[in-house]
């Protein structure tokens, strides 16, 4: 896409933020088998194991 974006580890940078732009991106990098490079699936966390969030951040409750 002749520099019409840029990825690092944990980052993607796109020159036009745009949603049709960012499908090219994905698209772009579908085809060229670098998805997967790009983005990681991570497994799903539970609250209780992440200490990131203090006590009561994902409360259903209002």
């Amino acid at each position: 896409m002749n520099g019409a974006y840029f990825w690092s580890s944990d980052m993607v940078l796109i020159d036009i933020v745009t949603r049709e732009r960012i499908e090219q991106v994905i698209h772009d990098l579908i085809e060229d088998k670098s998805f997967e490079s790009v983005f990681r699936r991570y497994p799903d966390v539970e609250i209780e194991e992440d200490e990131y969030y203090p006590s009561g951040f994902f409360s259903t409750t209002s």
